[in-house]
């Protein structure tokens, strides 16, 4: 069978192409299985005490306990993150390593035990009948759990590889290890940290809508005690989410990730000031969004609640990074050769389609609410995109194969199984027969044509053919369609599944779509893979009404 394994006489290979030796498929499925059965436990599982009703005695340990069941997700997290990074080459050398020398490294006796230990822990954390009335029984209970926990996580760990590669990585990578620990708890201090800061932001946004709408000419009203806000006809309460802190934080994380990736075409300490800058636009551009919700109430609430109010927020963190990126890499301050200095951007024919489709999707989901006449609104502007670059799609070489169906096939299997059908609207069949019949024609084309066509060739450019390449290598267009390496492989499968409706299956479609990529070393493979998934997905939508499949 090809692709079997790796044997001990293949270590020189090995050595040589990297990571381009892998274990069996089957192997891979079984640990993209592993790393989404640990995301749900990390989701799912809380410590099994109630503070408010289960302890009489609170002081010190019950805090403590309270401390854990906060922060334990985004600790654990930011450790794991922050470890991996800084020790990667050792990470794959180790990986490299454990391949060599025996390429059946999955065990199922500890993923069993694993999941015994899951069923335990299930039981205590939903466990409803716990009721501590000493400090004694929760001490001991918080062991038992503590234990336990423990045991899952080292189990999961086993299940994955073996335990000689855990020991050896951590041998080899003491200190990113340590650092690692100190990330995490750092993030965690700097979580709570940032908790004080919700009342004043809040205050301020409230302040700042005011000023707003009295500049506008606005009769408001204004409960300040209450943060109430509006005009007679609609008025909203400025609440901690409205704050603009989440914002805030998504705009600094985006801005840090783009300092670190370009930092060897940015100016450094010059640079920095784009930390500041993006956050207090965000920040401004919040108010400016709960302002034009009132305007929007006022006219339309259904308008307002079901889309501006939901797509709003987005489409102002997208100008705002967007803006950033693009002054930067213009400015002779921000970057050391601006980009008005060098020739066309290669990646502009790969990127820009993807990017308006999303500004056109959530403009079209603040007007439509995401109902099926979105798609055709959304073909358009992504269709005249890809005419416009329409010579990265010519210098692509197209050869169709039955790979690509199949793979595409399997995709539509995978999304319609694990997708929630609970939104679905009513036939697309029933309301077209509402519309003249030359409308309602050119809206099934447009629809078609942006499902089959404009979604997965911009997505597919973006994805596979930009960023799956740019992981590899910053001169991306020197790295052949077939050039596999983990990080690039779970990278821009990762990154298009939270683009798409459904993140688990959406992820699961982007690792198929990157391996019909890789295997013929064709682009136009996955462009086709991903066309047919979305063909099938969209005869199913007119079928059944399941519109949030599409897309």
């Amino acid at each position: 069978m090809a692709g079997a394994g790796v044997t001990r006489s293949s270590s020189v290979d090995a050595e040589s192409t990297g990571l381009r030796v892998s274990p069996a498929g089957s192997s891979v499925l079984l640990w993209i299985g592993l790393v989404l059965l640990l995301a749900a436990e990390l989701t799912v599982l809380t410590l099994p005490f109630n503070l408010a009703g289960n302890l009489e005695e609170k002081g010190f340990w019950a805090s403590v306990l309270f401390a854990a069941q906060r922060g334990i997700r985004p600790t654990f997290i930011t450790a794991v993150a922050v470890t991996i990074f800084l020790s990667w080459p050792v990470l794959q050398q180790e990986f490299r390593r454990i391949l060599n020398e025996s390429p059946e490294i999955i065990s199922v006796r500890w993923l069993a035990a694993h999941l015994v230990l899951l069923g335990l822990l299930i039981s205590g954390t939903r466990a409803e009948g716990i009721r501590l009335n000493s400090m004694a029984d929760w001490e001991g209970w918080l062991l038992l759990w503590s234990v336990l926990a423990c045991g899952a996580l080292a189990t999961w760990l086993f299940s994955a590889l073996p335990p000689r590669f855990w020991v050896r990585w951590l041998g080899r990578s003491r200190f990113a290890f340590l650092a690692g620990g100190a990330a995490g708890l750092a993030a965690y201090a700097f979580g709570n940290w940032t908790q004080g800061l919700w009342g004043p932001l809040q205050r301020s946004t409230f302040q700042m809508v005011a000023m707003i709408l009295r500049m506008s000419g606005q009769a408001a009203v204004n409960r300040p005690d209450d943060l109430v806000l509006g005009t007679s006809r609609f008025a909203v309460t400025i609440t901690a989410h409205c704050s603009g802190l989440e914002g805030i934080g998504l705009m600094c994380a985006f801005t840090g990730v783009y300092l670190w990736s370009c930092r060897r075409q940015l100016r450094f300490p010059q640079a920095l000031l784009l930390l500041p800058v993006g956050a207090i636009s965000i920040w401004l551009l919040n108010s400016v969004r709960i302002a034009a919700l009132i305007f929007i109430g006022g006219w339309n609430q259904d308008v307002a609640l079901k889309g501006f109010h939901s797509a709003a927020g987005w489409i102002f963190f997208n100008i705002v990074a967007v803006a950033l990126v693009w002054t930067s890499s213009r400015s002779q301050l921000f970057a050391k050769t601006p980009e008005s200095q060098l020739n066309t951007n290669p990646a502009s024919g790969y990127v820009l389609p993807l990017i308006v489709f999303f500004a056109s999707s959530l403009i079209a989901s603040m007007f439509l609410f995401g109902s099926r006449s979105s798609l055709s609104a959304i073909a358009v502007p992504v269709l005249c995109a890809l005419w416009y670059y329409r010579a990265t799609l010519f210098s692509l070489r197209w050869k169709p194969s039955w790979i690509s169906i199949l793979a595409g096939g399997m995709v539509f299997a995978i999304i319609s199984l694990m997708s929630d059908a609970s939104s679905a609207d009513a036939s697309i069949g029933t309301s077209l027969r509402q519309l003249p019949m030359p409308i309602a024609a050119g809206s099934l084309l447009l629809g078609l044509a942006g499902s089959v066509i404009a979604i997965p060739t911009a997505q597919e450019l973006a994805f596979r053919g930009y960023l799956a390449r740019k992981l590899v290598a910053a001169d991306f267009e020197n790295v052949p369609f077939n050039q596999f390496t983990w990080f690039a492989f779970l990278g821009s499968s990762i990154v298009s599944g939270i683009a798409a409706p459904n993140w688990i299956p959406g992820i699961l479609a982007g690792m198929i779509f990157a391996l019909v990529m890789y295997r013929r070393r064709l682009l136009t493979d996955a462009i086709l893979a991903h066309a047919c998934s979305s063909g099938l997905l969209f005869l199913l939508a007119t079928a059944t009404g399941k519109w949030s499949l599409v897309g």
